[in-house]
Parts: structure tokens; sequence; C-alpha cells
């Protein structure tokens, strides 16, 4: 597999129905990508696990924040997202796949499991069996921003 682009990007939701600030902390979006594979993870981290989130967790905001944070660091790739595989990390740290059953409900939060229930559902061993070396470069990327250390460029 080609070695995967890893993007971020903050954003923030001052309630959950208003469209996302960009480049303020609430949210951090962390997107993996491998193009010539078409596949796509996106990592929204609740800040507050930083004691950086005065606005919408990700839980409540979740319908604006999901398509924001495709479009600026996804949609670019023509990884519709659908596709794409969507991960919430909350304050707790736990991680959940958000996900749309096209059922009318709208966007939910299921417990994410490792394949093969190798790992405790929610923990940081099931998102790393899920998603692998590049889910390893996104938290190692979020932990980063997190603890200040990341001087990069957003986006």
């Amino acid at each position: 597999m080609s070695q995967p682009l890893i993007r971020h990007l903050r954003l923030y939701c001052a309630s959950p129905n208003i469209k996302p600030v960009r480049a303020h902390d609430g949210v951090l979006a962390v997107a993996g990508v491998v193009e010539r594979a078409a596949l796509a993870w996106l990592l929204l981290v609740d800040m507050e696990r930083w004691g950086r989130n005065q606005g919408a967790s990700v839980t409540n905001a979740v319908d604006q924040l999901v398509p924001a944070a495709h479009r600026y660091l996804i949609g670019g790739f023509g990884i519709p997202i659908a596709e794409t595989l969507i991960v919430e990390l909350d304050a707790s740290g736990a991680f959940d796949l958000v996900c749309d059953r096209n059922d009318g409900m709208g966007m939910r939060h299921e417990p994410l499991h490792a394949p093969g229930c190798a790992a405790r559902p929610r923990s940081r061993e099931a998102f790393l069996a899920a998603a692998g070396d590049m889910g390893r470069a996104m938290l190692q990327r979020a932990e980063a921003i997190g603890s200040g250390e990341w001087v990069g460029v957003e986006g």
C-alpha cells in the first residue's frame, strides 16, 4: 500500500446546529488518505481532552462536523463520505464508529470493534487494529497537536 497522507484541521462549533468555523480549537479532524487505494479514515477528536473546547462536542455536532471535515480534508481526493471510515475519539478516550445506516435516523455512534474481536471495543487498541499504520500516524498527529508540539500547517 502507498504511504498515507495525514492531514488535519481544527473546527469549532459554538452549538450543534451552527456551521463549524475553521482553525479554532474545538474539534480536531485528522484524515488519513491513501489516494491510489481510494481509502480514507477521518478521526474526529474532541479537544476537551486537552481542555480546549468550550463549544459543541463531536457527538452533539456530528451532522455539521462530518461534512465540513470531509470537504476540507478528503473531498478533493474523490473519496465520498459514504466510503470514508469515520471515528470519534471523545474526551474520555473512547473510540466510536460514526455511521449513517440510511434508515432516516442520520449519523449515529456505535462502539468501534477491532477485526476479529482482537481488542476491547472502543479502545485505542481496537482503533489501531482496525486502522493499522495509518491509524497510528493519525493518533500521533492528534496527540502532537493536542500537546502543542505540532507547528505544521492545517489542511
